[in-house]
This record gives C-alpha cells, structure tokens and sequence, in this order.
C-alpha cells in the first residue's frame, strides 16, 4: 500500500549540530526536507554553531572548501582538515560538558559526524556529512521524522524564493508548509493558498535546562542539550514550540 502523502512539511537548508528550535521544526512536520538547490552561506551557521566554553558562549566551525565561494549547497564539501577540527570539538565538548550527566550521548553523535567523514573518500559532501549529523541527533532524541532532498524532486532551477518552496510542496504532495516564523516576511498566505496550501510558522520556545552554571545560556548548539538533558526531556522540550497560522490579508 502506498503511504499517503505528508500532511505538513518542512524545507530548510542542512544545518550542523544546530539549536533546539531547528529540530523544534523538524518535529513539528511530517517530513523535513533539506533544501541543497540553494546557496551555501559563507560565514553562516550551516558548519558552526555554539558551546560554553569556562562559561562564555564560544563559536565552533567545521570547515568547508572555500572555492569557489558562490557555490550552491548541493556542491559544497568539507575541508580535509574536519576530521581534525572535530577531534578538537570532542575535546572541547568532554571539558565544557564535563560535569554533564549525559554528555556521552552528545560525544557518541560527534563521533559518529567524524566516523562518516573519515569512511567517506575525500571530499566529503557537506549535505550527505550534515544529514547523517542530523539523523544521529534524531535517534539520540528518539525523534523519527523522515529527512529527504529538495534536489530529488528535479524542479525547475528557475524557480526561486516562494515559487520554489510552493513548487516542492505541490510535487511532495503536502497540504502543509510550515517555516520558521523569522521567514514570516518571505512568504505570502495569498500565494500558498491560490495553490492549494497552508502556510504556516513555527515560533521558537527554549526552555531554561541545568547547564550547572547560575545563569541560562540559550540557543546554543544541541549538543548541549544532549549533554544536559535526557531524551525524553528534550522530546518534552521539542513541544514548547508554538505554530502560528499565517493570515490570509484580504483586499479592500
């Protein structure tokens, strides 16, 4: 029997070791898709995000090929140095998060992220490496939300912004689209609904977790929180998320 199609999707570009609102998203839909067709974004956080370090809040990369620098996502790779950089990131994880009672559990998915790398011939794609970090976050949550490509869908490379996402959504067969609600500009509910959709937003919430210092640091890289917080927790936590339903402006 064939599975019905997704109610609600998801599209984002492929984020490593990201926030807890990014995977607040993916649990909110029934298909995340990974949209690889776009542009990668030099200085940006699909490679890096953020960990306490002695208490402050400290950038952590794992480098991509920097050239050619206008490259879509679907091309780009990882450096040969990120196997290198993410020894240095389990070092800094087993210090920063010494004291953590499930920091084994963040550790275990940065090792698998650096095994992938090291089994992969050189260059390892940055969206296959990301997706496999991502589905290690998954199954440590206990989160099983399916990841798929926006490139295997072969849509017109033409289609840009709110065409492209409206197109991926009518061929995934969604009824669905749900963005993070910082994108609230980019989208139009008129659009989605003249195409048979909804449009909708999902609002962040990040609960306060022990992080064994006195003040909470928010939005930090989600190895934190696998550090600090059972699975269960966070499966709790992935729920404080709200979405909104995007209105319909209507013409005087």
């Amino acid at each position: 029997m064939t599975a019905p199609p997704p109610r609600r999707v998801a599209i984002m570009q492929p984020y490593l070791f990201p926030y807890l609102g990014y995977f607040q998203l993916i649990a909110a839909v029934d298909e995340f898709w990974l949209l690889d067709t776009v542009q990668f974004i030099q200085q940006g956080w699909m490679n890096r995000n953020a960990l306490l370090v002695n208490g402050q809040r400290t950038l952590f990369t794992i480098p991509v090929n920097k050239r050619p620098r206008l490259d879509t996502i679907a091309n780009k790779v990882y450096a040969p140095t990120a196997t290198q950089e993410c020894t240095r990131l389990v070092k800094t994880l087993s210090q920063s998060c010494a004291g953590a009672v499930h920091v084994e559990t963040a550790l275990s998915v940065v090792g698998a992220f650096a095994q992938h790398l090291e089994r992969t011939p050189e260059p390892a794609d940055f969206t296959t490496a990301t997706e496999t970090a991502l589905k290690s976050c998954l199954d440590a949550i206990g989160l099983a939300t399916p990841i798929r490509r926006i490139s295997s869908l072969g849509l017109d490379d033409r289609r840009t912004g709110q065409d492209r996402i409206i197109a991926a959504c009518q061929a995934i067969g969604a009824r669905n689209y749900v963005n993070m609600i910082g994108g609230r500009d980019l989208y139009a509910a008129e659009a989605f609904s003249a195409n048979g959709l909804g449009l909708r937003f999902l609002r962040p919430v990040l609960p306060n977790y022990d992080q064994g210092l006195a003040a909470f640091e928010p939005g930090l890289s989600i190895l934190d929180v696998l550090a600090h917080v059972p699975p269960e927790g966070i499966r709790k936590m992935l729920d404080a998320a709200q979405i909104v339903e995007a209105p319909i402006e209507k013409s005087i």
